[in-house]
């Protein structure tokens, strides 16, 4: 009788235990789906970044051309160089932003969006090591044309507005950084939790 009821203890314990794993595994789920949620709504937060930058690129194009080589008057190699720059951007932010979209995160596994993240942090950093010296020299070809006509307005006004479109680019690119940080870091959690 004593065998009876220890047999029925075990059995009641061994029924609990698989109740605990199953509610277990279904809040594992739970987590996953709402950090899935998170994650693909902060990587469409980037996408979006993306897009904008790649339209305003594209409408930057035929400005620079008319700006530098109509408008102002300056030597006509600026005016493409710099059009050919916002082409050459449009297209890496594209090749950037390509897998960060909604369908691409709802199939791919936690370690895929991880590898996602890090290209794009790779990309970003990437593109810095062209645009920076480009700008650098394409910006001193400018600043000494500018110099050598004797328009001291327009230089003043193309260093304003070369500063603040440095400002706006470095706090872009930091809050893109950090938002796929935060993406990485979740994939961690993810993983840990596996």
């Amino acid at each position: 009788m004593n065998d009876n009821k220890d047999y029925q203890e075990l059995n009641d314990m061994r029924d609990q235990l698989a109740k605990l794993k199953d509610m277990l595994n279904s809040e594992r789920m739970i987590t996953e789906r709402v950090m899935r949620r998170a994650m693909t709504e902060k990587a469409n937060k980037l996408l979006r970044r993306s897009i904008f930058f790649i339209v305003l690129a594209l409408l930057f194009t035929p400005y620079m051309i008319w700006s530098i080589n109509y408008f102002f008057g300056f030597n006509p190699i600026y005016g493409y160089a710099a059009a050919i720059f916002f082409v050459i951007a449009a297209i890496v932010e594209w090749l950037t932003c390509k897998d960060l979209r909604d369908e691409h995160f709802s199939r791919y596994t936690i370690v895929e969006i991880a590898e996602t993240m890090i290209r794009y942090k790779r990309m970003n950093i990437q593109w810095l090591y062209f645009s920076i010296p480009f700008l650098l020299i394409w910006g001193g070809g400018l600043g000494y044309e500018i110099w050598r006509s004797g328009e001291v307005a327009i230089g003043i006004g193309g260093a304003v507005g070369l500063i603040i479109g440095l400002a706006f680019g470095f706090s872009s690119l930091v809050k893109a950084q950090r938002t796929a940080n935060e993406i990485i870091n979740a994939t961690r959690d993810l993983k840990r939790e596996e």
